[in-house]
């Protein structure tokens, strides 16, 4: 069988030779002028003829090239380029490619491994993008909640705190005046409160109490533990309580809280439970208070309790709900320490002796105590 030729060339950019290879092997100016980048011998098995009309051309416009007689002729050609014979496997598929397949790193990869590289690689940093932006909206919502809490605590001004009551079911009148009468006495009772550690602090708190909305499905209920359900919970609660501000006539003000009130119906001789959860250094708190009540007591002491959790103030009680020592007491310098004169606001039981208490009557029972006030920056 008669030996096929192929041609080794030196290194050239001229266009006209560029063109003549174009030509000859039927692949893209780009593809020729890939395989004239570099001294090679061209990866195509020619017959003497076309070697030879190939080196006329090339010499005629400056390429150093000398035809090279093979022995039998190649079958195998490139998946990619067809017209050109493989040299080397591809690196990840192990097929067959020629030259001119190869990665940004001169590594023989086919154009299937390529792509499927190059997907790998636009995923992989769409996930990199997508946690950086978390990232950064994470330290952006952390440092301006930080901020707002920070520029709360100066009390430089009278802080402006809309409760928003939300009812499963109908609100008597009695007990509407009975929730602007209780708004009234929660401030005066701030105020009288911070005064005990800060003389000069006038009106701290300013509540704003809006008419009574349809509780529209909201649940009181504490996110999960991890990232994503503490994400998830903070999405769903925030949709449901925009559409609750906008209704309540809030949605617009500068507040510094707010304080979802959910009054649910019970029946006769069923036990009053009164709850609430609200982030520490945040801006909403959420308690459920009962529809037909007109003391308001344990709403109210609630209601401070979870608003002071938004200041940075934290649970002063233990396991089984009682007062810790000495953050959860009032007088915690008393001799004998029980029983103690009032409740902490942070606990909301007067303690009578170690893992022993009761509930406060009015909000005369409830007091700040030093932790709590230390926390919210009303004593050192």
């Amino acid at each position: 069988m008669a030996d096929n030729f192929r041609v080794r060339v030196s290194a050239s950019n001229s266009r006209g030779a560029v063109l003549g290879l174009a030509r000859t092997f039927q692949v893209p100016l780009e593809a020729a002028q890939r395989l004239l980048a570099e001294p090679r011998v061209l990866p195509r098995d020619l017959e003497a003829s076309e070697a030879r009309r190939l080196v006329e051309t090339l010499r005629q416009h400056g390429v150093d090239c000398e035809p090279v007689a093979v022995a039998g002729g190649g079958r195998a050609v490139c998946a990619t380029h067809p017209s050109l014979s493989p040299d080397s496997p591809c690196a990840d598929c192990r097929e067959l490619v020629c030259v001119l397949c190869r990665s940004p790193e001169g590594e023989a990869l086919c154009a299937r491994c390529s792509a499927l590289r190059s997907r790998r690689a636009r995923a992989k940093w769409t996930r990199v993008s997508v946690l950086l932006l978390l990232l950064v909206l994470i330290v952006f919502w952390g440092t301006s909640r930080q901020c707002l809490r920070e520029t709360r605590l100066e009390w430089d001004r009278p802080l402006q705190v809309a409760v928003v009551l939300l009812a499963r079911g109908e609100v008597k009148p009695q007990v509407h005046q009975a929730w602007r009468d209780g708004a009234l006495a929660l401030e005066a009772w701030m105020e009288r409160e911070a005064q005990r550690y800060r003389p000069d602090l006038k009106t701290p708190v300013r509540f704003i109490l809006t008419e009574p909305q349809p509780a529209a499905g909201l649940e009181l209920r504490a996110p999960g533990e991890s990232l994503l359900a503490r994400a998830r919970h903070a999405w769903e609660l925030s949709r449901t309580l925009a559409a609750v501000d906008e209704a309540a006539g809030v949605a617009s003000r500068g507040l510094d809280a707010r304080i979802y009130v959910v009054l649910d119906s019970t029946e006769e001789g069923e036990p009053r439970l009164v709850e609430g959860m609200a982030e520490a250094g945040g801006s909403v708190g959420l308690v459920r208070g009962v529809l037909r009540d007109t003391d308001l007591t344990l709403e109210l002491t609630a209601l401070a309790h979870e608003f002071f959790h938004c200041l940075g103030a934290v649970d002063a009680y233990d396991e089984e709900g009682h007062a810790r020592v000495p953050e959860g007491l009032v007088r915690p310098e008393l001799e004998p320490l029980y029983p103690q004169p009032a409740a902490e606001v942070m606990v909301g039981e007067v303690p009578l002796e170690e893992g022993q208490g009761r509930l406060p009557r009015s909000l005369d029972e409830v007091r700040v105590g030093p932790a709590t006030a230390a926390a919210l920056r009303w004593s050192p």
